[in-house]
C-alpha cells in the first residue's frame, strides 16, 4: 500500500508540474499578450494625442481662419452696404434713364404711328379714288360691250337664231373652260404670292422686333454706362473737394504761422524794449555805484589814496600792455580823459584812481571771462529774440544795484558832519567814469555820456566843498610817513571784497540760462513735432493718393473694356442690320421677278388665246386689272415699307454718329483725366523725393539733437558744479561782507576819535594861546571855567 500510495503520489505530482508548467505557459502567453496590448494600447495612445494636437492645431488654424473670414466678412458687409448705396442710386439714376428712354420711344413711335396712318389714310383715298376711276371705266366699257351684245343678238334674230345661240352657248361653255384653266393656277399663283407677301411682312415685324429689343438692350448698355461715368466724375469731383479742403487747410496753416510769426515780431520789439529799459536801468546802477565808491574814496586818507593811486598806475600799465589791440577811439577817449584829469584836484584824482583800480580788476575779468559770454548771447539772441543778451545784462544790473544798495547802507551819522553834504547831493564822478568798459565792445553812445558826465550844479558845488575840506585837513593835520589809520590785513580784506564785488558784475544770471536752455529744449520739441506731423501727413497722403490712381486706373480700365465692348455689339448690331437689308432687298428682287414672269405668261396668254377668248378677256379683264392694283397697292406698301426702313437706318446711323461723337468726348475726356493722373503721379514723385529730403534733415536733426543732449548733459553737471561752488562763494560773500561791515565800523569809529582828538587838541591849543595872552589869573579862571566839557561833541569846531 505504501508503493502504491507513493506511485499515486508521484502521478499526482506529476500531474500537478504538468498543471503548473501549463499554467506557467499560459501565465506567459498572457503576459506576451498583455505586454502586446499595452503597446498597441499606447501606440494607439500616442497616435490619439498626435491626431488632437494636430486637431487642435487644425482648430487654431480654423479660428484664425474664421476670424480672417469674419474681418472680411465685416469688411464683405461694408463693401456690400456701399455697393447697395451705389447700387440703389445707381438704379434710381438707371430707371430714371429709362423712363426716359421709355418716354422718347413712346413719343416716337406715337409720332411714328401718326405718320403711319397719315401714310395710309392718303393711299386709301388714293386707292378709292383709283378705284372710282377703274369702276366708271368699266361701267363705260361695260355699257359699250352690252351695247355691242345687244346689236349682236339683234343682228343673230333675224336668220338663225337658236343654232347660233346653241354655238354660242358651246363655245362659251369652251371658252369658260379654258379661261378656267388658265385662271385657276392663276389665282394659285395670286394666293402663293399673297402667303409669300404676308410671311415677308411678319419677317419684316419680326425683324423691327429683334431691331426695337437691340435697340432697347444697346440704350441701356449706354445708360449703364453712362452712370458709371456720372459715378466717375461724382468721384473725381468729391476727390477735387478733397484736394480743395486740404489745400484750404494748408492755407490756414500758413495764415497762422504767418499770424504766429507776427506774435513773435510783436515779442522781439517787446523785449527790444525791455533791453532798452534795461540798458537804462544799468546806467541808472552805475551812477549809484559810482556814487557809493566816492563817498567810500572821501573815507580813505591822503597815503592809502596814494598808494591806490600807485596800484592803479601799475595796474594801468599792465592792461596797457595786456590791452594794445583796443580800438583806436577807445583809446583816444582814454587820453581825452587822462587829459581831463590832470586839471582835477586831489580828491577827484584820488576817486579816479579808485575807480579806475576797481574797474580795471572787473574789466579785465569781464574781458576774460564774459566776453565769449557775451558773444555767445548775441548770437543766442539772434534766434531766441535777444533773451540771452537781455537776461545777462539784467543780471549785471542786478548785480550793480545790489552794489550800490551795500553801498548806500552807510548813513550820514557814520560819516559825521563832514560827510553829510556828500549824502545828501548827487555827487558824480564824471573822470572815473570814463573808464568804465562794457563787456564784449559795448560803447554807449554820445548822447548817454553826455547824460552821464554832465555834473549837475549841486555836483560841483559839493566838488568845491570836498576840496577845501580836503585842503584844511591836510593844512590841519599831516600824518607821519608810512603811518596808516587802518591796518593792513583790514585794508587787504577791504581791496578783496572790491575785487569780489567786481567780479561779481560779470557773473551771469543762471535763471536766464535756464530760461534760455528750455526755450531751446521747446523750440527743438515743437520742430520735432512739426516735423512728424509733416511726416505722417506726408505717408497718409501719399496713400490716399497711390490708393486713388489705382481706383482711377481700375475704373479707366473698366471704361474702356465697356467701351470696347460698346463697339463690338455695335459693329455687330450693324452687321446683322445689313444682313436683314439683304435679305429684305434679295426677297423684293425674288417677289419682282416672279411678278415679272407672271406679267410675261399672262402677256404669253392673252397674245396665244387671243381670238378665241376675246370675249372671256374681256369679262375677267376686271379680275386682272384688280389683281394689278392690288400688285401695285403691294409694291407701294413695300416701297414705303422699304423708305421707312431706310428713314430707319438713316435714325439708327444718325443715332450711332452721336452715340460715336459722345464716346469720343468720354474718351477725350479719359485722356484728361489720365493726363491729371499721370500730373499727380508726378505730384506724388516729387512729393516723394521732398519727403526722403525732409527724412533725410530730419535725420541730420535728430543727430544734432543727440548731440545738443549730450551738451545739454555736460552743461547739466558743470551747471550743478558751478551751483555748489557758487553757494559756497555766496557764504564766503556773505562772511566777508559781515567782516567789511564789521570793519567799516571800526574804521569809522577810529575816525571820529582821531576827529575829535583832533577838535580836542585844536581846542587845547586855541586855549593855551588864550591863557599866554591872558594877562591876570583871573582872566585864565574865567577862560578856564569857560571851558568845562562833560561830552566831546560840545567842542567847537574850527
Amino acid at each position: 500500500p505504501s508503493v502504491l500510495f507513493s506511485v499515486a503520489l508521484l502521478q499526482r505530482v506529476a500531474e500537478l508540474e504538468k498543471v503548473n508548467a501549463e499554467f506557467l505557459r499560459t501565465k506567459q502567453q498572457l503576459e506576451q499578450e498583455f505586454n502586446q496590448k499595452r503597446a498597441k494600447f499606447k501606440e494607439l495612445y500616442l497616435a490619439k494625442e498626435e491626431d488632437l494636437k494636430r486637431q487642435n492645431a487644425v482648430l487654431q488654424a480654423a479660428q484664425d481662419d474664421l476670424g480672417q473670414l469674419r474681418t472680411q466678412l465685416m469688411e464683405a458687409h461694408a463693401e456690400m452696404e456701399n455697393i447697395k448705396a451705389i447700387a440703389t442710386v445707381s438704379e434710381n439714376t438707371k430707371q430714371e434713364a429709362i423712363d426716359e428712354v421709355k418716354r422718347q420711344w413712346q413719343e416716337e413711335v406715337a409720332s411714328l404711328q401718326a405718320i403711319m396712318k397719315e401714310t395710309v389714310r392718303d393711299y386709301e383715298l388714293q386707292y378709292h379714288h383709283r378705284l372710282e376711276q377703274e369702276r366708271a371705266q368699266w361701267n363705260q366699257y361695260r355699257e359699250n360691250v352690252e351695247r355691242e351684245i345687244a346689236e349682236l343678238r339683234r343682228r343673230l334674230s333675224e336668220g338663225q337664231e337658236e343654232e347660233n345661240l346653241e354655238n354660242e352657248m358651246k363655245k362659251a361653255q369652251e371658252d369658260a373652260e379654258k379661261l378656267r384653266s388658265v385662271v385657276m393656277p392663276m389665282e394659285k399663283e395670286i394666293a402663293a404670292l399673297k402667303e409669300k407677301l404676308t410671311g415677308a411682312e411678319e419677317k419684316i415685324k419680326e425683324l423691327e422686333a429683334s431691331k426695337v429689343k437691340e435697340l432697347n438692350h444697346y440704350l441701356e448698355a449706354e445708360k449703364s454706362c453712362r452712370t458709371d461715368l456720372e459715378m466717375y466724375v461724382a468721384v473725381l469731383n468729391t476727390q477735387k473737394s478733397v484736394l480743395q479742403e486740404d489745400a484750404e487747410k494748408l492755407r490756414k496753416e500758413l495764415h497762422e504761422v504767418c499770424h504766429l510769426l507776427e506774435q513773435e515780431r510783436q515779442q522781439h520789439n517787446q523785449l527790444k524794449h525791455t533791453w532798452q529799459k534795461a540798458n537804462d536801468q544799468f546806467l541808472e546802477s552805475q551812477r549809484l555805484l559810482m556814487r557809493d565808491m566816492q563817498r567810500m574814496e572821501i573815507v580813505l586818507t591822503s597815503e592809502q589814496l596814494r598808494q591806490v593811486e600807485e596800484l592803479k598806475k601799475k595796474d594801468q600799465v599792465s592792461y596797457d600792455e595786456t590791452k594794445a589791440s583796443c580800438s583806436l577811439a577807445h583809446e583816444e577817449t582814454l587820453t581825452q580823459l587822462s587829459n581831463e584829469e590832470v586839471h582835477v584836484n586831489s580828491t577827484h584824482g584820488s576817486v579816479h584812481s579808485l575807480d579806475a583800480d576797481l574797474l580795471l580788476s572787473s574789466g579785465e575779468s569781464f574781458n576774460k571771462s564774459d566776453n565769449d559770454m557775451f558773444k555767445d548771447g548775441l548770437r543766442r539772441a539772434q534766434s531766441t529774440d535777444s533773451l540771452g543778451t537781455s537776461g545777462s545784462l539784467q543780471s549785471k544790473a542786478l548785480g550793480y544795484n545790489n552794489k550800490a544798495k551795500s553801498a548806500g547802507n552807510l548813513d550820514e551819522s557814520d560819516f559825521g558832519p563832514l560827510v553829510g553834504a556828500d549824502s545828501v547831493s548827487e555827487n558824480f564822478d564824471t573822470a572815473s567814469l570814463g573808464s568804465l568798459q562794457m563787456p564784449s565792445g559795448f560803447m554807449l553812445t554820445k548822447d548817454q555820456e553826455k547824460a552821464i558826465k554832465a555834473m549837475t550844479p549841486e555836483q560841483e558845488e559839493t566838488a568845491s566843498l570836498l576840496s577845501s575840506v580836503t585842503q584844511g585837513v591836510e593844512s590841519a593835520y599831516v600824518s607821519p610817513s608810512g603811518y596808516r589809520l587802518v591796518s593792513e590785513t583790514e585794508w587787504n580784506l577791504l581791496q578783496k571784497e572790491v575785487q569780489n564785488a567786481g567780479n561779481k558784475l560779470g557773473r551771469r544770471c543762471d535763471m536766464c540760462s535756464n530760461y534760455e536752455k528750455q526755450l531751446q529744449g521747446i523750440q527743438i520739441q515743437e520742430a520735432e513735432t512739426r516735423d512728424q506731423e509733416l511726416e505722417d501727413y506726408m505717408k497718409q497722403s501719399a496713400e490716399d493718393s497711390s490708393n486713388q490712381i489705382s481706383l482711377l486706373m481700375a475704373k479707366c480700365q473698366k471704361s474702356e473694356n465697356f467701351l470696347s465692348e460698346l463697339q463690338q455689339a455695335f459693329s455687330q448690331a450693324k452687321r446683322s442690320v445689313q444682313e436683314q437689308m439683304a435679305v429684305l432687298t434679295q426677297s423684293r428682287e425674288q417677289i419682282s421677278e416672279e411678278l415679272v414672269r407672271l406679267q410675261k405668261d399672262n402677256e404669253s396668254l392673252q397674245g396665244k388665246h387671243s381670238l378665241e377668248l376675246r370675249e372671256l378677256i374681256l369679262k375677267y379683264r376686271e379680275d386682272i386689272i384688280s389683281v394689278r392694283t392690288a400688285a401695285d397697292h403691294l409694291e407701294e406698301k413695300l416701297k414705303a415699307e422699304i423708305l421707312f426702313l431706310k428713314e430707319q437706318i438713316q435714325a439708327e446711323q444718325y443715332l450711332k454718329e452721336n452715340i460715336e461723337e459722345t464716346l469720343q468726348l468720354e474718351i477725350e475726356n479719359c485722356k484728361e483725366e489720365i493726363a491729371s493722373i499721370s500730373s499727380l503721379k508726378a505730384e506724388l514723385e516729387r512729393i516723394k523725393v521732398e519727403k526722403e529730403q525732409l527724412e533725410s534733415s530730419s535725420q541730420e536733426n535728430l543727430q544734432q539733437l543727440e548731440s545738443l543732449q549730450e551738451a545739454k548733459n555736460t552743461l547739466e553737471e558743470q551747471l550743478k558744479k558751478e551751483t555748489a561752488a557758487k553757494a559756497n562763494l555766496e557764504q564766503l560773500v556773505f562772511e566777508e561782507k559781515n567782516k567789511a561791515q564789521r570793519l567799516q565800523t571800526e574804521l569809522d569809529v577810529s575816525e571820529q576819535v582821531q576827529r575829535d582828538f583832533v577838535k580836542l587838541s585844536q581846542t587845547l591849543q586855541v586855549q593855551l594861546e588864550r591863557i599866554r595872552q591872558a594877562d591876570s589869573l583871573e582872566r585864565i579862571r574865567a577862560i578856564l571855567n569857560d571851558t568845562k566839557l562833560t561830552d566831546i561833541n560840545q567842542l567847537p569846531e574850527t
